[in-house]
């Protein structure tokens, strides 16, 4: 009697942890670091942000609730002085990390791009930094 209780509470403990898990907010923000104006279009399967326009220095953000199977995916393209680029700005399982509220911040260069994650204590950690993808 008592190991079917068990498994009950077990399951009944992931399915509710893997259910949180799965609506974590994600913000995701974008740093211009170019040192010229920049226009950009950011865009999902579903969501379209529409074209945007960062002056040197300046930041533009978003937030979404990441896909219960964990495929959620983001991408843009930039429009740089030396060609359009783009890349996958949020992607599972690369970007995931386990908790409620993650803030990512990209800043862009000419070169690529370097990723930052903003805990709520506000503490910093470099995620690395990334080439534009491949066409």
């Amino acid at each position: 009697m008592d190991i079917p209780k068990r498994y009950l509470l077990l399951f009944i403990l992931i399915i509710f942890v893997t259910t949180d898990l799965s609506h974590a907010e994600i913000q995701v923000e974008i740093v211009n670091n170019l040192g010229s104006k920049m226009q950009f279009h950011c865009k999902s399967k579903d969501i379209d942000l529409r074209d945007q326009r960062l002056q040197p220095g300046g930041s533009w953000s978003f937030q979404f609730q990441r896909n219960f199977f964990g495929r959620s995916l983001f991408y843009c393209s930039f429009d740089l002085p030396n060609g359009r680029r783009w890349f996958d700005i949020y992607e599972e399982p690369r970007d995931f990390i386990i908790g409620f509220s993650i803030h990512y911040l990209w800043r862009i260069g000419p070169y690529g791009l370097c990723k930052y994650t903003l805990y709520s204590n506000r503490e910093r950690w470099n995620g690395g930094c990334f080439y534009w993808n491949k066409k």
